[in-house]
């Protein structure tokens, strides 16, 4: 009996029941029964709907953790934030989003946050289904040929001498070693905060590295994969990395441990901010010691090749593009 009449309820007494490999499926609440036998017929259709395809919501819980284990904390928060941006499409299947649905909604984010952030929403919306082709649950990318939208492509902050100069002044002892490490590196910051004292910091000075090196761990490669480069250390950095051995936490493997916690630092929010502002010079973030490092390199007239291993980037390409980007020529 798929739809039937409850004597104990007045005012909607009519219910629907149906079975489903096995499961019952049940709900009451309707005032007459063509109203029940609609609403069966709807959760039929929607059951048929979810046995053919992968939902939207779930394509993106798969890429989520996909980011949560291969990726920085930061990375998936991002992504996290962005794809909630499309809460109308959470019970729809995959195939059931075109292009046409991708490229109107990519619009309305333009229009009320920019074109820089619609492409970043696009790029998350891309690695979503990207996914769900390769693992077989959507035959095309529908955010495939979306082309990004224009962006005027600003020359990125780099500081000078004598702007980090009076950030180091102001900064602690050992904050000051954090950054000037940083500095000397061109580091990404978390590849400094879990940098660990064994295995990854070679004292040996030789040759090739006078001053010693360091082994820095990142995940920005294709993939997520981590992977390692080795950074040779200058003067000042060998001296920086010394007072960061001479004030270690005993109990910790890290160079730099947050004396709050015990355990390595993630971000460390605010703190250079605060240096900058009594410093009297613009906010910066820590890849600006990066931009600064970057910049050095080439008005040294570095090979492009040996700044992107310095750097850590997969594609001499990438390199170009980011030197171009600080107004070095690329």
């Amino acid at each position: 009996m798929p739809c039937f009449k409850r004597n104990d309820r007045k005012q909607k007494p009519w219910c629907y029941r149906f079975w489903v490999d096995k499961t019952l499926y049940k709900q009451c609440g309707f005032r007459t029964q063509k109203e029940a036998r609609a609403a069966e017929d709807a959760a039929k259709l929607q059951l048929k709907r979810l046995s053919t395809g992968t939902m939207f919501l779930l394509a993106v819980s798969k890429r989520l953790d996909y980011l949560q284990a291969y990726t920085t904390p930061k990375h998936y928060r991002d992504n996290l934030a962005m794809l909630r941006r499309f809460p109308e499409w959470q019970d729809l299947l995959l195939q059931e989003i075109s292009p046409q649905m991708v490229r109107d909604k990519l619009m309305a984010l333009a229009r009320d946050l920019g074109n820089h952030n619609a492409n970043r929403h696009l790029v998350a919306l891309r690695a979503v289904f990207e996914l769900a082709v390769n693992d077989g649950d959507l035959p095309r990318n529908p955010c495939r040929g979306l082309q990004k939208f224009p962006t005027s492509q600003a020359v990125k902050f780099v500081p000078t001498e004598g702007q980090i100069a009076r950030v180091l002044l102001l900064a602690a002892p050992l904050d000051r070693a954090y950054l000037e490490l940083l500095l000397e590196t061109g580091a990404r910051v978390r590849e400094i905060n879990y940098l660990p004292w064994a295995d990854d910091v070679d004292w040996g000075q030789s040759e090739l590295y006078p001053q010693g090196r360091l082994r820095l761990w990142t995940r920005k490669k294709r993939g997520g994969h981590r992977t390692p480069r080795w950074v040779p250390l200058t003067e000042r950095g060998r001296k920086a990395l010394q007072y960061a051995w001479d004030h270690r936490d005993p109990a910790s493997p890290y160079v730099f441990t947050n004396p709050r916690t015990g355990k390595p630092y993630d971000y460390r929010d605010k703190f250079f901010d605060r240096l900058c502002r009594r410093a009297g010079i613009p906010e910066m973030g820590y890849h600006a010691l990066r931009h600064a490092y970057a910049s050095n390199l080439a008005d040294r007239n570095t090979p492009l090749h040996t700044i992107r291993d310095l750097l850590g980037h997969e594609n001499i390409s990438t390199t170009s593009r980011y030197l171009k980007s600080l107004g070095r020529g690329g």
